[in-house]
């Protein structure tokens, strides 16, 4: 496995447990995932002079929510285990939450555009 997907692979599996030690810790029925950066322009130099701020979302039922608003339009995208495009919508300069179709449930990975950054985690979506 080349080395960028063990480091994916890594995080993802750091994501996961913080996740679950959220949702053991709270009790909630509601799952918090914890967002990396992932540059999506390929002139952005690998290390950005500030680091950017983290991304934490809210995931109850079949609503996203962010716990805070961007200035910017929001790119979110759902992929399935073999990295296919599953469902793809935008949050608007301000909008916080997000309904996804009940018609998809289980795991996917995420991503929220947002300008040049890309934030990316793992949610389990359940009926």
């Amino acid at each position: 496995m080349p080395q960028n997907q063990n480091d994916k692979s890594m995080k993802t599996k750091i994501l996961n447990v913080i996740a679950f030690l959220f949702f053991m810790a709270t009790g909630s029925m509601a799952e918090t995932v914890y967002c990396y950066v992932e540059p999506t322009i390929k002139n952005v130099p690998q290390y950005p002079k500030a680091p950017a701020r983290p991304l934490t979302i809210d995931i109850t039922g079949h609503t996203l929510t962010l716990f805070s608003a961007f200035e910017d339009v929001v790119t979110v995208t759902l992929l399935d285990e073999d990295e296919n495009v599953v469902y793809t919508d935008w949050l608007a300069p301000g909008q916080t939450a997000l309904v996804f179709p009940n018609t998809l449930s289980g795991e996917y990975t995420i991503r929220l555009s947002i300008g040049s950054l890309c934030y990316v985690g793992v949610i389990e979506l359940r009926n």
